[in-house]
């Protein structure tokens, strides 16, 4: 008997692992099932199956000692035990994880691809409703002929392999743009853009209520205001490639942090499944990852659609943009903190004229004013404090904002750029780990004395950003425009998902963005309503309205519009927007492979 239930067990299991396979596929168009149909057997297929196999006869066996677990005295399909009730969990799972990546990946995945996806999903929970149907009935009816039932339980799982892979649609090559021939214009109005993660609109508002943040409160009297719908999932890159091209994930091609290689393949896979344990098969060798570079970009860039109409551009720690290229102005990579004191410091800072002061501009975390870091935490921890590693948390976030800010105003100033471009990263991680103590009512188990220790941290590194904020909108005069963009806020990581990382042994952050908690944008400057209000935008509109503001034409295939709401009438009616059918025809250079790059560190929203 226990033989034949673990037959049972691996027939179910190669169900899963079949669709665990078939799903990879629908999120990589590209792949060619031929050639990487032996990488994904030995990574994907076969652990799934031999785990899954373990897990179902596990079920099985526990089933078999529960008393009052449902069981028919005539199984459907004769000498096969418990084959129903585990190809029902496999389906079942399966039909899980192809909902949950249609959720997840429905703006990173190609159209077709994405059609197919739903269908398969319909599919697989139309098999395992057949499968529970054919369980109900023996469980009814035990002495009723088991011929249907036995084809029915038997077709229902082979359906749910072979429809997903017959719906997996053919990528066919892109379209052709139409081409664009640009001439050098001279900008309507010089544009600033500060991007910051992890700070919403309410959250704005209730620091601006309690009077948190007055370089918020006047920016918001003197500007438009409002809610920036975000992308799922929220990964900086694939946000941020999204605001700077104005196109999807699915069509920019940066999808998250990192690509993955299967074990004895060549092959780059831009996604795997959510829910597919994608961090185990890293640790066991399965599956190794990639940082995402700017090569991986496969469509142009807000500054490349600037340089071509002779437009000046300087960006400072965006993401996408390592190793740095050649354009009309400077480009600073987010990884020049980590590379500026080695060989390949060129790489992340183009040109490089003035490396040498960029780098005497660099912060270590050893090198914190001690006065500066006593505004967030107190010099030694209160004897009930949790000891953690929280402070050097702080100080990692904190010198590499402080390098960026001031090897950008070296930049900026020797350059002085038409356009500007700079990413505050360390409020996002400063967010995921002390939220629970700038918020400790939202958690119900955080010490008085960790509140006391750490409570401040995070409003205080608010408070700091919203300085630096303020004195950029001080600085903007007659013809300038400044935009602040935060692509996503921040909420506490539910209790589950707290207790299921704890459970695998890892350190649980205290705050996530992984219900995607929309961002909000900041508008102030010269044709820019004082107190108006920002309706109904998204990621997608920053890019048209940015060249929209310098003075350039809008592209057709841009997904998102000029947020003209924000302008004042008379701005909107001298500038009429004006269009292009795309600026994919521009000649611009791509990065090429480079040596691979260190870790900036992980976000909590991963596979």
């Amino acid at each position: 008997m226990i033989r034949k239930t673990l037959g049972s067990a691996a027939l179910a299991a190669s169900v899963l692992a079949a669709n665990v396979v078939t799903l990879t596929l629908f999120l990589n168009p590209q792949i060619d099932l031929g050639k990487e149909a032996a990488a994904l057997l030995l990574s994907l297929f076969l652990p799934f199956f031999f785990a899954g196999t373990l897990a179902l006869l596990v079920v099985a066996l526990l089933g078999t000692l529960v008393r009052f677990w449902p069981h028919s005295t005539r199984p459907p399909v004769e000498g096969r035990p418990w084959f129903t009730t585990l190809m029902l969990a496999a389906c079942l799972v399966a039909a899980a994880l192809f909902w949950w990546n249609l959720l997840s990946y429905r703006h990173s995945v190609p159209i077709l691809s994405l059609r197919g996806l739903f269908a398969s999903a319909v599919a697989i929970s139309a098999s395992a409703t057949i499968l529970l149907a054919v369980g109900i009935d023996s469980l009814l009816f035990p002495v009723r002929s088991r011929v249907i039932p036995a084809i029915l339980a038997i077709l229902a799982p082979a359906a749910a392999v072979a429809v997903p892979l017959a719906l997996r649609p053919s990528v066919g090559p892109a379209p052709r743009p139409v081409p664009v021939s640009p001439e050098v214009i001279r900008p309507t109005r010089h544009v600033t853009l500060i991007g910051i993660d992890g700070f919403g609109p309410e959250q704005v508002r209730n620091a601006v209520d309690e009077d948190a943040l007055p370089a918020f409160a006047r920016g918001l009297k003197r500007g438009s205001f409002g809610h920036l719908a975000t992308l799922r999932p929220t990964e900086a890159p694939a946000i941020w490639t999204t605001i700077f091209t104005g196109r999807l994930p699915r069509d920019h091609g940066v999808k998250s942090f990192a690509t993955y290689r299967l074990r004895g393949s060549p092959t780059t896979y831009e996604l795997l499944p959510k829910g597919a344990l994608v961090s185990l098969l890293e640790k066991t060798g399965l599956v190794s990852t990639e940082p995402v570079t700017s090569a991986a970009r496969r469509r142009r860039s807000l500054w490349e659609a600037l340089n071509a109409y002779g437009v000046t551009t300087g960006l400072v720690r965006i993401w996408g943009t390592h190793p740095t290229q050649k354009s009309r102005g400077f480009t600073m990579s987010p990884y020049f903190h980590l590379l500026a004191d080695g060989p390949r410091a060129a790489e992340a800072l183009t040109p490089d004229d003035l490396l040498g002061e960029a780098r005497a501009r660099v912060v270590r975390e050893g090198d914190l004013d001690p006065g500066l870091l006593s505004r967030f935490l107190e010099p030694t921890p209160r004897p009930g404090a949790t000891p953690t590693p929280l402070r050097g948390v702080l100080e990692g976030a904190l010198a590499p904002d402080l390098t960026y800010r001031r090897a950008g105003d070296l930049l900026r100033e020797a350059y002085d750029p038409s356009f500007f471009a700079t990413y505050v990263y360390g409020l996002d991680e400063v967010g995921h780990s002390f939220l629970r103590y700038a918020e400790p009512d939202r958690f119900g188990n955080v010490k008085p004395d960790d509140v006391r220790q750490y409570g401040r941290v995070l409003p205080t590194y608010r408070a700091l950003v919203a300085q630096w904020i303020g004195e950029a909108a001080q600085a903007v005069g007659p013809g300038e425009v400044l935009l602040v963009v935060s692509g996503y806020g921040m909420e506490p990581m539910p209790l589950w998902r707290r207790i299921v990382v704890s459970l695998l042994g890892g350190s649980p952050p205290s705050g996530t963005h992984a219900a995607a908690p929309d961002g909000f944008l900041l508008a102030i400057g010269d044709g820019i309503k004082a107190g108006g209000t920002v309706e109904a935008a998204t990621v997608l509109d920053i890019a048209p309205t940015i060249l929209y503001l310098v003075g350039l034409p809008v592209g057709r295939d841009m997904e998102g519009r000029v947020l003209t709401e924000i302008l004042d009438d008379e701005f909107v009616e001298a500038h009429p927007v004006s269009f292009i059918p795309s600026y994919e025809s521009l000649a611009a250079p791509r990065a090429g492979d480079t040596a691979p790059l260190p870790p900036l560190g992980e976000d909590d929203e991963g596979p």
